[in-house]
C-alpha cells in the first residue's frame, strides 16, 4: 500500500510544480491595431490607430445578417516622436493595446514632406510591427480615411486599405506595395521606389441617395534614393502600367479620327530591356508583349488594324510618361536598373555614382510593343483581313515606333 500512495503523492507534487498559461488573457481584454495613421504638424508626429470591432467581422465571414454599420474606433496621440505620441495614446487606453495585427500604414504629404521616408526605420525598431502589410501615403484627413467603409455595412478590412489587391487585379493602373517591397526598393541602387497614394472619392457613389466617402487609388509619389518625391496623379499615369510586371488587366480605348472602335483590356505583360551604352549616353531597347480581350465592340475594324492602332497607343503612352518623369527629375521605369545589373561600372559612371538618373527624353531607342488579342467575347469578330503590306504600311507611318 505505501508504493501506490507514494507513487500518487509523486504525480500529484510534479503536476502542481507544471508551469501553466499564468499570462494568458482573453481575446476580448485586448484592443488591436489593424491600420496605422502617421501625421506631422506644429512640430509634432500625430499617430491615429484604427482599432475595429471583430464581433462584426465574424459575423459577415460566416454568412450572418448583419445590418447594423460596422464600428471603427480611432485613437489619436501626439508628441515630438513617433514612440512619444504611441505613449500619449496608451495614457487613454482602457485596455492594452496590441500592434502586431497591423495590415496597413498611411503616411501624411505633410510627414513625408517634413520628415521624409526614414520615418518607416522607427516603425521598424518596433518588434510586434511586421514588414508585409501594406503601405500608402495620402493628402486627405487621416481620420477620413480610416473611418471609411465598405460596401453592404461589411468592415473596414474588406476596403482598399487592407485589401487591395482584388481591386488591382481587376483595374491594374496603380499597383500597391508591401513595406518590405518598398524598403527594398528604395535601398537599391538605380531603382525608383513608388509609394501609392490613398484618397477618398465622395462622388462616384451613393447609398439610398447619400454620398458614400470611398477609398480609391488617387496617384503615385515616385521617391528617389536621395529622398527626392515626385507626385504624378492617376490622370498623368496613362503608360506606366503596361510596364508592370504584376499587371494583370487594364483598360485600353481602340479609336481613329475620333471614332472609338473597341475597348479592350490588356495584361500579362512580358517585358525585355537591353541597355545600350554610347559615350556617355545610355539608350534602351525595349520588348514588350501584352494580351488582350475585346469587350466592347462598336464599330466595324479588321483585326490587323485595331491590333496596329492598339500598339501605337500603348507606345505612345509609355514614351509620354517616361518624358512626363524625365521633366521631373524621376527614373519611372527604373530603366537604370538593367544598367545598374549589366555594369555596375558604366551605371556609376553615367549616374555620378547614383546621383543624377541615366534616362532622358530620347532614352528609349526602339520600342517593340507586341498585342495580341485571342479572346473576344461571346460574339464573333466580323471584320475583313487586312493585307500584311497595308498593315506594314500604317506602322512604318505611325507616330510612334510600335515596331522597329
Amino acid at each position: 500500500m505505501r508504493r501506490p500512495i507514494a507513487i500518487a503523492i509523486l504525480l500529484i507534487f510534479c503536476s502542481a510544480s507544471l508551469c501553466g498559461c499564468w499570462s494568458a488573457s482573453d481575446v476580448e481584454s485586448k484592443s488591436y491595431v489593424k491600420a496605422l495613421g502617421i501625421d506631422y504638424h506644429d512640430h509634432e508626429f500625430i499617430v491615429y490607430a484604427q482599432m475595429l470591432d471583430f464581433s462584426n467581422i465574424a459575423k459577415s465571414e460566416t454568412g450572418g445578417k448583419n445590418s447594423s454599420t460596422p464600428t471603427t474606433y480611432i485613437g489619436r496621440g501626439k508628441g515630438s516622436t513617433i514612440n512619444n505620441a504611441v505613449n500619449d495614446l496608451y495614457r487613454s487606453a482602457q485596455i492594452p493595446i496590441t500592434w502586431g495585427h497591423i495590415t496597413a500604414i498611411i503616411l501624411s504629404e505633410r510627414a513625408l514632406k517634413t520628415k521624409g521616408i526614414k520615418m518607416i526605420d522607427m516603425l521598424n525598431r518596433y518588434p510586434e510591427v511586421r514588414y508585409n502589410l501594406w503601405i500608402y501615403a495620402t493628402k486627405d484627413p487621416m481620420e477620413d480615411l480610416l473611418t471609411a467603409f465598405s460596401l453592404f455595412n461589411m468592415s473596414a478590412l474588406y476596403t482598399l486599405l487592407h485589401n487591395p489587391l482584388p481591386n488591382y487585379n481587376q483595374h491594374s493602373v496603380i499597383p500597391p506595395i508591401e513595406m518590405f517591397r518598398y524598403i527594398a526598393d528604395y535601398n537599391e541602387p538605380a531603382m525608383t521606389a513608388s509609394l501609392p497614394i490613398i484618397g477618398i472619392n465622395r462622388v462616384m457613389w451613393k447609398n439610398t441617395g447619400k454620398p458614400m466617402d470611398m477609398l480609391t487609388m488617387a496617384g503615385i509619389y515616385f521617391i528617389a534614393t536621395n529622398g527626392d518625391m515626385s507626385f504624378f496623379s492617376h490622370t498623368k499615369l496613362d503608360g506606366f502600367q503596361w510596364m508592370q510586371k504584376g499587371m494583370n488587366r487594364a483598360p485600353l480605348t481602340v479609336e481613329k479620327d475620333g471614332i472609338e472602335y473597341a475597348n479592350l483590356s490588356i495584361g500579362r505583360p512580358k517585358i525585355k530591356i537591353k541597355p545600350i551604352v554610347e559615350g556617355d549616353e545610355v539608350y534602351f531597347d525595349i520588348s514588350l508583349k501584352l494580351l488582350g480581350a475585346m469587350y466592347e465592340y462598336n464599330e466595324p475594324l479588321n483585326y490587323e488594324e485595331m491590333v496596329s492602332l492598339a500598339e501605337q497607343k500603348v507606345s505612345g503612352q509609355i514614351r509620354s510618361v517616361l518624358l512626363e518623369g524625365v521633366k521631373n527629375g524621376v527614373d519611372i521605369f527604373s530603366l537604370g536598373k538593367s544598367l545598374w545589373q549589366k555594369d555596375v561600372r558604366e551605371w556609376k559612371r553615367i549616374s555620378q555614382n547614383g546621383n543624377k538618373i541615366v534616362v532622358n527624353a530620347n532614352s528609349i531607342r526602339h520600342l517593340n510593343v507586341d498585342i495580341e488579342i485571342p479572346y473576344n467575347g461571346k460574339y464573333k469578330r466580323i471584320s475583313t483581313p487586312l493585307p500584311k503590306e497595308e498593315r506594314a504600311l500604317q506602322k512604318e507611318n505611325a507616330p510612334y515606333d510600335s515596331k522597329d
